[in-house]
Order: structure tokens, then sequence, then C-alpha cells
């Protein structure tokens, strides 16, 4: 594609993206809607202009980037004192429900759509996430106790780091080819331990940067939303360079790190990363939509869509029943927690780097497979 295409190509998915917020604010819906229904009338399936070839070796960077931003911004938000403050519920959700999520998502793929217990399980850490940007819109609209939303919000802030980072080291497993238990903690241990190294020297850079260099009084808060922003992406790309994969874990906890410091202009720098994240969601969920082919969902079938029934119907109820046990929600309140975990962000955007990936390998069934479950559960 020339430069000037190209050029015209990535305004438009902005201004798409633009428009999407606005109308899913005026709406009171996710914004996901819009944005995959963009992409499947602007991808291969409808109008033609969006496609996998379309940014040519340029796209696993821009989505690795999108995923950066995106990541760094909900660990930016995950707060101590918000955990200390949550319902005990809300603790059992993010760890027992997760690990109830991530293997019984993984055990009805594996018998529904006979993959790999690999693949199966990368799917399975992806669904995990259920991120605050699609359960927000909801709460808003819906008035519920204090006590459940803070329990929906925190899950959602924390599953999409730990779901996250889970993915990336299954994703390395399988393409390294680890089958052993040891060997993949060790590879979780490489990784997570890269990324833990690398993200606290960015925010310790950062921290001292905010708090103690000159921004230029009159340019400060600016000054320091793109020193935040600067700070997330070189972290990424350090990370990521000297162990592949490991910049997620980097920017999530630079991210962590930076967000419970006393920092200055942190309004500001959390509204401004809250915009970044919504212009490049455009990218990632059209990306996702121009790598979906129909008779992928097709191949799928009705297997596809009960995978999809599992982790809705089956799958949410029981690990929101298991960890809101006690006397402090009502049986409302608990069905209601139950039919709340909208997969988006997370799952969308890694699960679109994940089949680049797979794809450059030359594994094209196993990418369409983790594209079109993904799809079919969002």
């Amino acid at each position: 594609m020339a430069a000037e295409e190209l050029i015209l190509l990535v305004a438009g998915i902005i201004a798409i993206g633009v428009v999407s917020q606005v109308l899913a604010a005026r709406l009171q819906v996710p914004s996901i809607l819009f944005y995959l229904a963009a992409g499947l009338i602007l991808g291969p399936e409808g109008l033609g202009y969006v496609t996998p070839a379309a940014f040519g070796d340029a796209l696993p960077a821009i989505v690795g980037l999108a995923v950066a931003v995106i990541v760094f911004e909900g660990a930016f938000h995950l707060k101590r004192e918000r955990l200390h403050e949550a319902p005990g519920a809300a603790i059992r959700l993010v760890t027992v429900g997760a690990v109830i999520a991530l293997v019984g998502t993984a055990v009805a793929v594996r018998l529904a759509l006979g993959t790999t217990w690999a693949l199966a399980f990368l799917i399975g850490a992806l669904l995990v996430a259920t991120g605050p940007t699609v359960i927000t819109p909801i709460l808003q609209v819906v008035p519920v106790r204090d006590r459940v939303a803070a329990v929906l919000e925190t899950e959602g802030i924390v599953n999409d780091v730990t779901a996250a980072i889970t993915a990336v080291v299954i994703f390395n497993a399988i393409n390294i080819g680890i089958d052993d238990p040891l060997p993949l903690l060790t590879l979780f241990a490489e990784r997570l331990g890269v990324g833990v190294v690398v993200g606290g020297i960015v925010a310790g850079l950062l921290y001292y940067g905010l708090r103690y260099v000159d921004l230029s009084p009159g340019n400060a808060p600016r000054n320091a939303r793109l020193l935040v922003l600067a700070g997330a992406l070189v972290a990424y790309g350090a990370a990521d360079t000297i162990d592949t994969e490991a910049g997620v874990a980097a920017v999530a906890t630079a991210g962590i790190l930076l967000g419970n410091a006393d920092i200055p202009y942190e309004d500001e720098i959390s509204s401004f990363k809250g915009d970044v994240t919504l212009v490049v969601l455009s990218f990632v969920f059209i990306a996702l939509a121009a790598l979906l082919r129909f008779e992928v969902l097709a191949t799928l079938g009705l297997r596809g869509l009960l995978v999809a029934v599992v982790v809705a119907l089956v799958l949410r109820p029981a690990l929101v029943f298991a960890s809101a046990t006690g006397g402090r929600f009502t049986t409302g309140e608990k069905w209601f927690m139950s039919l709340v975990g909208p997969r988006g962000i997370i799952p969308a955007s890694v699960a679109t780097l994940f089949a680049i990936g797979l794809r450059d390998a030359g594994r094209t069934a196993a990418a369409d497979l983790l594209v079109g479950t993904v799809f079919l559960v969002i």
C-alpha cells in the first residue's frame, strides 16, 4: 500500500473510532459494539478496505504498542487502597474465580473444538479478562449498590493485567514447544522477572522526573502526560527487546508502581492515558475484525456457540457464586454479577497480536480458531 493510502486509512480508522466512542456514550452501550461492526464492514468480508496486509509488516508493532498503552492504563488504575476497600468477594473473584474461568474455558474449548491443550489454555487465559471499559457503561445505566460495583470494577482492572501476562506466557510456550509444567513455570518466571525489573526501573525514573525535575511550570501538566506515555512505550520496547513478550509484564509493573506512587498531575495523566487508549482501540478492534472471516465462524458453528454459552452461562455463574459467599450479597445481586462478565479490550487486542504471530509462523488454522472463538465470546 502506498504511503498516501496508508495515511488515509489510519486517519479514517481514527475518525471511525472517535465517532464510535461518541455514539457509545450517547446510547450508553459499550463502544466495542461499534468498533467490531465498523471492522466487519471495512474488513475483507465487507468493503475490503482493511486487510491484514494493509499495514504490511508494521501491524504487529502497531498492535503491540496499542496493547502496551491499554495494559499500562489498566494497571495505572489498580490502586492498593481500592483492593483493601473491596469486599473479600473481589479478592476471591480474581483468584479462585480466575482459575475456574481459565481451566473451565480451556476444557470447554478442548472438548468442543478438539484443539490442543496449549491453544485451549491460551484462549482460556485471554477470556479470563473482563475489562472496566465495557463494565463501566453497564454500571452507568443500571444502578447497583456500591459493593456490587466495587467487585465488578476491581475484577475488571485486576483480570485485565493478569490475563494478559498469563496469555503471553502460554503463547511463548506454544511458540517454543514447551509441554512440561516445570519449563513452563521457568518461562513464566523469566518473562515476569524481566518485566518486573524493567518496569520497576522505568517507574523509578518516571517518579524521579515527575517529582524532582522542573517540567516547566507553564507546561508541566502536558509534559508530565507526555513523559508518562513515553515511559510506558519505552518499558514495553525495552523489555520486549531483552526477552520476547516480556513487554506486557513491564508496562503492567510500571503502571501499578506509578499509579500507587504520590506523583503530581495524577488526574491529568489518568485522563490523558484514557484518551490515548480510546484512540489505539480503534486499530485493535478493526484489526481483529480484519483477521476474521465468516467461513471461520461457519466452521466453528454450533461448537463455537457452545463454548460461548458455557463461558457466559455456566462458568460465569459458577465462579461468581463460589466467590460471593456469605451474606453480603443477595441472590439477585449474585445473578446480576453472573450476567455481567463482558469481554473486550484485552482479549481482542492480545488475540489480534497472537493471531498475527501464528499466521506468520504458518499456523493459520490455529490463528483462525483463536480469533473466531474470542470473537464469538466477545
